[in-house]
């Protein structure tokens, strides 16, 4: 069973300060790579994982991990 990392990150637009949060997870094909899972309301994702401010469409900024954790892989998990 391959653990998974996930991630919840504070982010916050530079323009218009608006805050939220981000959660990343690890890929199930166990390389390095992340994927976004869920962000907060008032954030969308662009090319390559950017975090835009929905408002300003402008790059979110990372202020901070807030928590991470290893995920159980099951099949029926997905």
């Amino acid at each position: 069973m391959h653990k998974r990392e996930r991630f919840v990150m504070s982010v916050r637009c530079p323009v218009c300060a608006q805050d939220g949060s981000a959660t990343w997870e690890e890929n199930e094909n166990e390389n390095l790579d992340m994927t976004i899972r869920l962000l907060s309301r008032g954030f969308r994702t662009g090319v390559d994982n950017e975090i835009l401010c929905s408002d300003c469409g402008v790059i979110a900024r990372v202020v901070g991990i807030a928590s991470g954790a290893k995920l159980g892989h099951s099949a029926s998990s997905g």
